[in-house]
């Protein structure tokens, strides 16, 4: 049976701190009137080989908030001679592409609410992109589950335009 019942802020801390004991919790309330302020955990994971700082925020306070998850070190880059709109399954920030949060589920589709815990669904999942994402700087092939639709900003972009070279690999 389906749990209905969203989990408070205090039992996913609890939760992460158990599952994630590496990754620190802080409450970040931004200066801006109106704000909402969101739980952040920073720390360790791994992908593959390598090992990512990574910070996951969520804003425990809006009901439909999902929780993100950005790159601190290493940084997102692209593969050499590409951009930052040819990295898989982001969620591209336009202004500063290296603070992109990595796009871990599909929201529209129900793959993630407020009844689950972000320590065995989010970490997990940034985890297992981070994986993918090595995979994809040594042949770019992305190897990972992919949403429905284009695997990036350039495929989407070839797409709208009529473009039909702009199919994923």
């Amino acid at each position: 049976m389906k749990r209905t019942k969203p989990r408070s802020a205090e039992s996913q801390v609890q939760r992460m701190a158990h599952r994630w004991p590496s990754l620190k919790m802080r409450v970040y309330r931004p200066m801006i009137i109106d704000a909402t302020p969101s739980i952040q955990w920073i720390g360790p994971i791994r992908g593959f080989q390598r090992e990512y700082r990574i910070l996951a925020q969520w804003s425990w306070l809006e009901a439909t908030a999902v929780p993100y998850v950005f790159l601190l070190e290493s940084a997102l880059k692209p593969r050499d001679g590409e951009d930052y709109i040819d990295i898989p399954h982001l969620i591209l920030d336009g202004k500063t592409p290296e603070n992109s949060a990595l796009c871990l589920f599909d929201p529209d589709e129900g793959q993630w609410d407020n009844t689950m815990w972000i320590s065995d669904t989010i970490i997990p999942w940034a985890s297992e992109w981070l994986h993918h994402y090595e995979f994809w700087h040594v042949d770019g092939l992305w190897r990972g589950p992919n949403a429905p639709g284009p695997i990036n900003i350039r495929e989407m972009r070839c797409l709208a335009e009529g473009d039909q070279d702009g199919q994923r690999s």
